[in-house]
């Protein structure tokens, strides 16, 4: 990280220490929209963010350039792992290649474990390992689950649907390697953030239909489902930060979404009718998030085919509000009642 990227992160960060006057002050009140009324710190970091981006506009952005920065983004802005959480990479082999995977091994724990297999956000073309490193290992330490994540392919390299083909063959590896892992192959579940969200669905609904055992849960965070969606939140929050319209459409073209393909039940979960036999879900999203809508159609949707769900709200956050707990409250404690919530779930599932 260079000079410059250390002083930014001690800015945003030490925005947090400051009171909410002063940020008031600074950046003006935060916006209410749908009812939502922005977190303030949140809304300090975002103008912090757009200002930067403004007087270093470039109109040639390139996918490594919006990877890049949403990593710079994650480096910033992500709050503190579980010390006592063990972290070990390694490869597994996959339909294409060695998938790489990151293994969470919680402390005090004896025989066989839960365990939660990972998805990272990111569009299916940014995002990978390091993203939501610091909430695996909450995960891990607050569900005394194995944790494994999953660096899936990203597009425009690989495009749709390779994240999803590696996801399937990830989750079976677990399933089949169980013992080495210390895991019960009977007590797997999945569960992931934005884009991982909906291949933790996909997941969950592929193996139904191809008449595998399914996850024993899934824990599905501001997920995108349905790539049809039209109206809700995908209007009322187009022009919303870190997420709007505009990368939302960029990732469709990056990702291989199309009008031919946005209806694959791979690409769109959330469209599925028959949602019977689904595994008991929790289901978090944000107020600020064009996502949004879809998230919450589909607890709906699951609670209507009488599944078990836990779905919340976070109606002052914005997506990838579980990447900002060094730089707002709400978003830490946000994350860490996930973390409790999974616990909850995987216990009673």
């Amino acid at each position: 990280m260079s000079v410059q990227e250390r002083i930014g992160k001690a800015l945003a960060r030490g925005q947090r220490r400051l009171p909410k006057a002063v940020l008031r002050r600074r950046h003006g009140e935060p916006p209410t929209i749908d009812g939502h009324t922005l977190d303030l710190q949140i809304h300090a970091y975002a103008s912090l963010v757009q200002a930067a981006r403004a007087r270093s506009a470039d109109s040639d952005v390139t996918t490594q350039m919006v990877r890049d920065g949403f990593d710079a983004m994650v480096e910033i802005a992500s709050g503190a792992p579980v010390a006592e959480v063990s972290v070990h990479d390694r490869t597994i082999p996959g339909p294409a290649g060695n998938i790489p995977i990151r293994l969470y091994h919680p402390p005090r724990t004896s025989g066989r474990s839960d365990a939660i297999v990972w998805f990272h956000q990111g569009g299916g073309v940014i995002g990978g390992l390091e993203t939501d490193h610091t909430l695996c290992t909450m995960l891990s330490d607050a569900c005394q689950a194995v944790v494994i994540s999953v660096d899936y392919r990203l597009a425009p390299e690989h495009p749709f649907p390779a994240d999803v083909v590696d996801s399937l063959a990830a989750y079976q590896w677990v399933i089949d390697y169980a013992d080495g892992l210390g895991i019960d192959p009977g007590r797997v579940a999945v569960a992931g953030t934005s884009q991982g969200g909906k291949i933790s669905a996909v997941v969950c609904q592929e193996r139904r239909r191809e008449g595998l055992a399914a996850p024993v849960a899934q824990i599905l965070l501001y997920p995108g489902l349905d790539a049809t969606w039209q109206g809700g939140s995908r209007d009322t929050m187009a022009e919303a930060w870190p997420l709007g319209e505009l990368i939302l459409q960029f990732f469709a073209l990056m990702g291989g979404i199309t009008d031919d393909n946005a209806d694959d039940r791979r690409a769109s979960p959330g469209l599925e009718p028959n949602l019977t036999g689904q595994p008991p879900a929790l289901i978090v999203t944000a107020g600020f998030d064009p996502l949004r809508s879809e998230g919450d159609a589909y607890a709906a949707a699951l609670k209507d085919a009488d599944g078990r769900v836990v779905h919340r709200c976070e109606g002052e956050l914005t997506h990838s509000f579980t990447v900002m707990g060094a730089v707002s409250k709400a978003a830490q404690e946000a994350t860490e009642r996930i973390a409790r919530d999974a616990a909850a779930l995987l216990a009673n599932a």
